[in-house]
């Protein structure tokens, strides 16, 4: 075989011999197409059918069979390999056969060449269609391609669960009976566990009874959401397992109430000072915004106020005039500076004094809410290099995936897709040594 081609179409199969003066651009299915010519050959040691071994010309040549093999396109144009196999007659049994090839499966005219191809782009946020497109090749075939391949990583033993569990949902598609599927990823690693159909409490069960007790009892950490059903699932399968809030959740919970509180306050006054009113619409987000984010020492003209200032001086207007706005604020950024710093001492401190500060009804449920779940949010703070944050990207890139096919109908379908994205191409990078970060 000519070394040029061998590189140029990765055709690395010795017994193929191309027709170097065979190139012919014809009109195939509705575009132009680029067609070589080649023969594959060889002596076969055995016949595949009686196995009796190729002596004194037991097997002879018995003419050729033509494949139209679609290989990888070039400059933009689908190719095509018009391969004569060559093929045998076994005089034993009288039988016969066509020689084989390792560029291409039995019975298959795609090569895996753009197999191949078809699978790395699978694991891009891309729909099927342009996959299709720019292989050229059937929709369908990209469907098989990737249910095959997906049916190979689906396999998973149940004998091994990573140390430390990230539980998590998305939206689900329209077949399934639930509105959210649950997903479980390793904490560490970022590699996605499975994709189990609904979240209910039935089917989480039924799936984590299949992994082996030593399996379950060897996860140390397992990081939610403030989710009720996760707590009572990971209790009972997980029992040496602490859970863990994630961060972002708890710090959500504190600024969805304190914007409720604005809201109500900005209602309030609405008709009784305008003015007021306008600037608690237009600066929400610096009511939200961290205190160590404003600015204190430099002044500048900001739209609606007629003097200079800065943005810790906005704020300090904006929450002077009602006492459940000022208190309610006061005591959300100290609890959300205690969870960033991860201080638990100063979080039990800042929760104590609440009893005695003039809360909105919100957030003194929000915080009912905490003293509950005190114990997890404890190991919240204990355990530093845990979160929620590489699942939560993981969801992302499912919405984008979804969104860029249109949505799906099938779960099994969407679910080989997941695998195939995010645990097909596995991080080559080791896992971060992180026993200084999980203990503070």
């Amino acid at each position: 075989m000519n070394h040029f081609i061998e590189k140029t179409f990765q055709l690395k199969d010795k017994n193929i011999e191309i027709d170097m003066d065979y190139c012919e651009e014809i009109e195939f299915k509705g575009r132009t197409s680029l067609f070589y010519r080649g023969t594959l050959a060889y002596k076969p040691e055995a016949c595949p059918h009686c196995g009796i071994a190729n002596n004194d010309y037991v097997i002879v040549s018995n003419g050729k069979r033509s494949s139209r093999l679609t290989l990888t396109a070039k400059s933009g144009l689908p190719a095509y390999l018009i391969l004569a196999k060559q093929r045998f007659l076994c005089k034993a049994c009288g039988r016969s056969f066509t020689a084989k090839t390792s560029i291409v499966n039995p019975d298959c005219y795609i090569t895996n060449q753009v197999k191949q191809q078809i699978m790395d782009r699978a694991t891009r946020v891309t729909c099927e269609t342009d996959i299709a497109k720019d292989t050229f090749v059937s929709p369908n075939t990209v469907r098989r391609v990737i249910h095959e391949t997906a049916r190979a990583i689906r396999i998973r033993s149940t004998e091994q669960l990573p140390k430390h569990l990230s539980f998590d949902e998305f939206k689900s598609v329209k077949s399934v009976k639930a509105a959210m599927s649950f997903i479980c990823c390793d904490t560490l690693s970022h590699k996605i566990v499975d994709v189990v159909e609904d979240r209910k409490t039935h089917s989480l069960s039924a799936y984590f009874s299949r992994f082996s007790r030593q399996a379950r009892y060897q996860v140390q950490t397992i990081t939610i959401d403030m989710y009720e059903p996760y707590m009572h699932l990971a209790k009972r399968w997980f029992p040496n397992a602490k859970i863990i809030l994630d961060p972002f959740h708890l710090i959500q919970a504190l600024n969805r109430e304190l914007d409720r509180t604005r809201i109500r306050y900005m209602n309030e006054v609405r008709y009784k000072d305008s003015r007021l009113y306008n600037k608690l619409k237009r600066y929400w987000k610096l009511i939200l915004k961290p205190k160590s984010d404003l600015m204190s020492t430099e002044y500048h003209r900001f739209p609606l106020f007629d003097w200079l200032t800065n943005t810790r001086s906005i704020v300090d207007y904006l929450i002077q005039h009602d006492d459940v706005l000022k208190d309610t604020y006061q005591m959300v950024h100290q609890l959300g500076d205690a969870l960033r710093d991860r201080n638990w001492q100063r979080y039990q401190e800042i929760l104590a004094q609440s009893r005695s500060m003039t809360l909105s009804k919100g957030l003194r449920r929000v915080l009912r809410t905490f003293r509950k779940y005190g114990e997890y949010i404890h190991n919240t703070l204990t355990h530093a290099g845990l979160s929620n944050g590489p699942i939560e990207g993981i969801n992302n890139k499912i919405k984008l995936l979804k969104r860029n096919g249109y949505g799906y109908r099938n779960f099994s379908h969407f679910r080989d897709r997941i695998l195939l994205m995010c645990r097909l191409y596995e991080p080559k990078n080791k896992e971060k040594d992180q026993a200084t970060n999980l203990v503070a």
